[in-house]
């Protein structure tokens, strides 16, 4: 099985280890070039070449030799430069990533990246996988809620705002009287990450007051101690260099 032969090609050395899928089906493995191995690795061109007389290179493969099972900052610029999935080993585990765009810095585009999109992104980089919503213009304005009508469904539970921690969802309202129709993802330290229909970029802020009078509710995944919030803060690192 390819994710088994991946899992052992990881634990061959105490070295980050690397290699490419092809095809989808296929495990190549490559030397780790990288002067730091430990901490870093590099594929040379030449293995890549030679995977790619295989077919076609879907994916990246490599390890993190201590226990950290989500992209570093430097892994997620270069899986961006590659635009294809990077599939990371650790303890054991593998767990695959889409090439989503940074976090920070998106233009609003509904249902391409809009607020749920930030959101699912976000998890995604952390370790949970969340379906893309149906969701068509407009819903907002047709008691659609996107929201309430998805997140019991799908892993998530109410809390309350005495107990939010960071991973933690606020849903919120527009303006007070409106249907809530807006997600922010909690980081700690009083900061969020958010997405609005705006004209405004992707961002991180903090919780305003305004932002805490307009919030419908709070959620919550019951996969919440998987979520390793390391893989927002390192993507944030990452696009602020």
């Amino acid at each position: 099985m390819l994710e088994q032969q991946c899992i052992e090609l990881a634990a061959s050395s105490q070295d980050e280890v690397c290699g490419l899928i092809v095809n989808g089906n296929q495990l190549f493995p490559c030397r780790n070039t990288h002067p730091e191995p430990m901490q870093h690795f590099r594929i040379s061109e030449d293995d890549w070449l030679s995977a790619e007389d295989e077919g076609d290179v879907t994916a990246v493969i490599h390890s993190h030799p201590q226990p950290k099972l989500v992209l570093s900052g430097t892994d997620r610029q270069m899986q961006l430069s590659t635009g294809i999935e990077w599939w990371l080993v650790s303890e054991g585990r593998l767990r695959k990533f889409r090439p989503v765009p940074h976090l920070l810095g998106r233009r609003f585009e509904h249902g391409v990246t809009d607020c749920y999109t930030l959101f699912r992104d976000a998890y995604h980089l952390c370790g949970i996988d969340l379906p893309d919503f149906e969701r068509t213009n407009g819903w907002w304005l047709r008691e659609e809620n996107l929201y309430l009508n998805n997140l019991s469904a799908n892993g998530f539970y109410e809390v309350e705002m005495k107990d939010i921690q960071p991973g933690d969802v606020l849903i919120r309202r527009a303006f007070p009287e409106s249907d809530p129709c807006h997600a922010m993802v909690y980081l700690g330290g009083n900061m969020v990450i958010h997405h609005e229909q705006s004209g405004r970029l992707s961002r991180r802020e903090p919780l305003r007051p305004a932002y805490l009078r307009l919030t419908h509710s709070i959620w919550r995944h019951e996969q919440c101690s998987s979520l390793d919030l390391r893989g927002v803060y390192d993507d944030i690192s990452a696009r602020s260099l």
